[in-house]
């Protein structure tokens, strides 16, 4: 009760002040309903005993309610003193001193009244009014007053209650109570004590689990499990038996790691991606990453040197000593020959294994971020460019195993078909290693250089006694059914290069430097394997793509189709042109489309057909060795001019007279470059050909071997043609620098023509009886004073000569084709140089004696066009000039004498005769003229002696070498 009127004082000390603040605030309060009258009556009823007592006191008042009305509520409230609002002051008191301060004056005491009335009546409204303002925060308030009184007698019952319950638990519930709380802290420290125990149990059971997930390949849950007992372990490190399974956690995890750098090694040879993963989170829980990938890349080397030596030994002598421990190198030259392709071959599956490895490393880690964040200092940076020098050592490192392969093992004692395919595996070596690092490899090229320059030099000299063994076997007959180079499996793989080269102005195009391949040829756009994948889409991909560490491009053998790049050269240089087989249809379809020649039946023996293949071998390797094609096309002229050489020797040196003015300057700078760089190197040379040479070779019944002749000319003419074939892919093929040596040798296009003259002379030589013709020839007067009509007999014998030869070439040509042009211009040749060393020995000769001459000469010369159906313009003028210089004036006839000192259509001995004859009579020109010709003899000298590169061989006993020397 006490508590309810201390909130009722409390309320009413509220309200005061609210009233105050209201004053302060000088708010104009509204009359609410109020009047004057209300506020009179009001008055009137409050004091009804205080009236008016004198008229003037009445005045006085009506006076002052006259002013006061004059004034507003405002200004009335403030006008009240401030002693009526201090709570400390007596307002009575101060109102009656205030009265009676001067004594007693009734008027004032009525203004006073009557101002007080005034105010009272105004504060009571403005009151009033403020009270009806805040009536609602006042019903609200005694709400809430109500509403806590309520609660405090709630809570006091509360409190009341409680405390008599306390007062019973208290002298009841004592002992209970503490037995409870004892009870529950011994509860507490045994839940500790169990939780230790089950820590230290799992403690001991961690080296199970760690084994369980390491068995699963789950690395880092057993890291995580690891780290996390370690951590646990701290907090008991108290208890003896946690210490010492501390340090058996510590042992634990280094075998782990031990574990981990195990299976990390088995990553070289064997990626696994979810297993690699597992391993880089193990390795990022542990905070070894980096030391892990250093780990790595020493696994890497490792895995390279202990590999090749693992393979080398597998290829070596089951018989050698397995204490001893040989070099790398050792085993390399221990290794027999037949085992060195096999070997290379393991060895480049070995490393392609490891660099398809490394290669997934590489390419997991651009795909997954350890860290995941990129800032310099990131752990995943300093793996990546790990990464990337480490493609380069382990490349190189692989490099330096190969070149030593290369440089150790005896590659020369390979066969051809053997070094190709080691070849073609190095180039696909290459090619992984550009793709794998983007190196060029200039170690290994330079490695197989040299090795392709020596293997090749004693290839080239085995090709050569090759050749040597098929002439020496050779029959000289032609070989049925070949029209085209293409037909030999040698040149299959290039059918389509050479009929994209076939066209001038596309293997001819200028090229910025000096290297093989033009970057503008189309032979560089495409370089397409079977293995490769053919022609599909596929095959574009690189091998890393196409190919897994179970996998390589070295597989499913060396078809063919590897055998077209070149592995010394640059990326641009390796296309190759080879496209894939085609069927027998399609290559005959192929060959009529695209070679006119194809048609036609050419001439050729086994010896061309070898050479042929020969040259087929060497552009293969002219292909996959373009740095050293100039000295494999060198070595292909070689193999044409030996066998050009071979024919001159067997075919063309039994000639019956001097053949030294048939020879061009060209053909002989040939023949002598044959035995001055091929011969010496042929331990076969000289050949044997004294079978031939003593039967076919001297029996007229067979023109003195015309067939074979024929068919070794023609078959060198029909090589020389194929080859021909070649040039623009060979120019291709070649520097710019060295083009220019294949173009002139082929523009030599007369070179088996040139042959062709000393070996058809050779028949036609004996074919007329040179001596008895120069011996009647010697029988004519030619010293006549008349004109004669008749010819001389001699002429019908070389007529019927003539005729004979013709009736025999008309068989042979049933044997082989006859190149009548030819044989007939030979024919000619021995004809009219025989008609001129018989005019040039007359000694004396009269102007009837010149007619005779033109006269046998006419008929012979009519008969010989007619029988061969051919003119020889070039032979008719050789005779006619001799004989008409007879006609010539001194001044012209010694011009002439001068113009042949400076040739060699005469020889000196002809031209000696000449002047002697026609001299006869006036010595003094004579001897001028024959001063003026020795002056020239040398150079002009042409049936003086036969050289010694050309040795003349006499197979009759009619006529006497000189006299045959003479004839020509």
């Amino acid at each position: 009760m006490q508590n309810s009127k201390a909130k009722m004082d409390e309320f009413k000390s509220k309200f005061m002040d609210l009233l105050h603040k209201q004053t302060n605030r000088q708010m104009k309060i509204p009359a609410m309903g109020f009047s004057d009258y209300f506020i009179q009556t009001v008055t009137a009823d409050t004091s009804p005993s205080q009236e008016p007592d004198t008229t003037d006191g009445d005045n006085a008042a009506a006076g002052e309610s006259q002013s006061n009305a004059q004034k507003s509520d405002q200004e009335i409230l403030e006008g009240i003193d401030e002693c009526y609002y201090s709570p400390d002051s007596n307002p009575q008191l101060y109102e009656l001193k205030k009265v009676l301060n001067d004594g007693i004056d009734n008027e004032l005491i009525e203004v006073t009244i009557a101002q007080l009335r005034t105010q009272q009546k105004v504060l009571t409204k403005q009151v009033l009014q403020n009270i009806l303002e805040q009536r609602n925060a006042c019903s609200t308030e005694f709400a809430a007053i109500n509403e806590t009184q309520k609660r405090l007698e709630e809570s006091l019952w509360t409190c009341q209650k409680a405390r008599s319950y306390l007062n019973f638990a208290r002298t009841n519930l004592t002992t209970t109570s503490l037995e409870i709380l004892a009870s529950y802290r011994k509860r507490e420290v045994l839940k500790e004590v169990l939780d230790t125990l089950v820590a230290i149990k799992t403690l001991r059971t961690t080296d199970v689990e760690v084994q369980k997930l390491l068995a699963d390949h789950n690395y880092s849950a057993a890291i995580g499990l690891l780290l996390q007992c370690k951590s646990s372990a701290e907090a008991y490190m108290q208890f003896n038996c946690v210490q010492s399974l501390s340090k058996k956690l510590q042992e634990t995890m280094l075998l782990m790691e031990f574990q981990l750098d195990t299976v990390l090694n088995e990553m070289v040879l064997s990626f696994d991606a979810r297993k690699y993963a597992k391993l880089q989170e193990a390795y990022k829980l542990a905070n070894k990453s980096l030391m892990a990938m250093d780990q790595l890349h020493i696994n890497y080397i490792s895995a390279i040197h202990s590999s090749v030596n693992a393979v080398l030994r597998g290829y070596s002598d089951p018989g050698q000593d397995d204490q001893a421990k040989p070099l790398y190198e050792q085993l390399c030259e221990q290794l027999a020959v037949e085992k060195l392709l096999p070997c290379l071959i393991s060895l480049c599956k070995t490393f392609w294994t490891i660099l398809a490895s490394y290669y997934q490393v590489v390419m997991w880690h651009n795909n997954y971020k350890l860290y995941g964040h990129d800032e310099e200092d990131s752990p995943d940076i300093y793996i990546q460019q790990k990464l990337k020098k480490g493609q380069s050592r382990v490349w190189n490192d692989i490099l330096t195993k190969v070149c030593l392969f290369l440089q150790s093992a005896r590659l020369k004692a390979l066969k051809y078909e053997q070094f190709i395919q080691l070849l073609s595996v190095v180039q696909r070596l290459k090619k992984v290693g550009l793709e794998f690092c983007g190196e060029q490899s200039d170690k290994l090229i330079e490695t197989m250089q040299h090795q392709s320059e020596e293997f090749f030099r004693t290839y080239h000299i085995s090709c050569v006694e090759e050749i040597c063994l098929f002439l020496d076997n050779e029959s000289w007959t032609p070989v049925d059914s070949f029209s085209h180079i293409l037909q030999l499996p040698e040149f299959r793989t290039v059918r389509h290069t050479l009929r994209r080269h076939k066209s001038p102005t596309t293997a001819l195009l200028p090229s910025s430097n000096n290297s093989p391949i033009s970057n503008n040829n189309c032979d560089e756009l495409v370089s397409v394997h079977s293995q490769d994948g053919g022609s599909s889409i596929y095959g574009s991909y690189g091998y890393f793509l196409r190919f897994s560490e179970k996998s390589s491009p070295f597989d499913g053998g060396l078809d063919a189709a590897m055998l077209e790049e070149d592995i010394l050269s640059g990326i641009v240089d390796e296309a190759s042109c080879y496209f894939s087989e085609e069927s027998d249809d399609e290559q005959k379809s192929l060959q009529s489309k695209e070679f006119d020649d194809a048609s036609n039946q050419l001439l050729v023996n086994n010896t061309a057909l070898n050479v042929l293949r020969c040259i087929g071998r060497y552009l293969q390797m002219c292909k996959l060795l373009h740095c050293i094609s100039p000295k494999i096309v060198s070595c292909m002229l070689e193999l044409i001019d030996f066998y050009v050489y071979a024919v001159h020797e067997i075919f063309g040196k039994d000639a019956l007279v001097a053949t030294d003015n048939l020879y061009t300057r060209n053909l002989e700078l040939r023949l002598q470059t044959v035995e001055t760089n091929v011969l010496p190197q042929i331990k076969l040379w000289p050949l044997n050909f004294s079978s031939l040479a003593n039967n076919e070779l001297v029996n007229p019944d067979t023109l003195y071997g015309l067939s074979q002749r024929i068919v070794a000319v023609e078959a060198g003419r029909s090589m020389v043609q194929q080859f021909q074939i070649l040039q623009h892919y060979l120019n291709h093929l070649l520097p710019v620098s060295e083009r220019p040596i294949l173009s002139t040798y082929l523009e030599y296009s007369d070179y088996m023509l040139d042959l062709a003259k000393p070996v058809y002379t050779c028949v036609t030589s004996r074919v007329i009886d040179l001596s008895a013709i120069l011996s009647q020839m010697a029988k004519v007067k030619w010293d006549v004073n008349h004109v004669i009509h008749q010819h001389s007999s001699y002429s019908d014998v070389l007529n019927r000569n003539i005729q004979s030869f013709a009736m025999c070439l008309e068989e042979i040509a049933k044997e082989v084709p006859v190149p009548c042009k030819h044989v007939w211009n030979s024919m000619a040749h021995v004809a009219t140089h025989l008609l001129v060393e018989g005019f040039s020995n007359v000694k004396k000769c009269s102007a009837g004696g010149r007619a005779l001459m033109q006269l046998d000469f006419a008929n012979f010369m009519s008969f010989l066009e007619l029988i061969s159906n051919q003119k020889y313009p070039q032979h008719r003028s050789y005779v006619d000039v001799f004989i008409k210089t007879y006609y010539f004036a001194p001044e012209q006839f010694e011009q002439w004498i001068e113009q042949q000192r400076q040739s060699d259509e005469y020889s000196a001995k002809q031209l000696t005769s000449l002047i002697q004859c026609i001299c006869i009579n006036d010595k003094r020109t004579r001897h001028r003229l024959l001063q003026l010709l020795d002056g020239g003899s040398v150079n002009g000298l042409i049936m003086s002696s036969t050289p010694t590169s050309t040795p003349q061989k006499n197979n009759t006993g009619s006529v006497s070498g000189s006299n045959l020397s003479s004839v020509i």
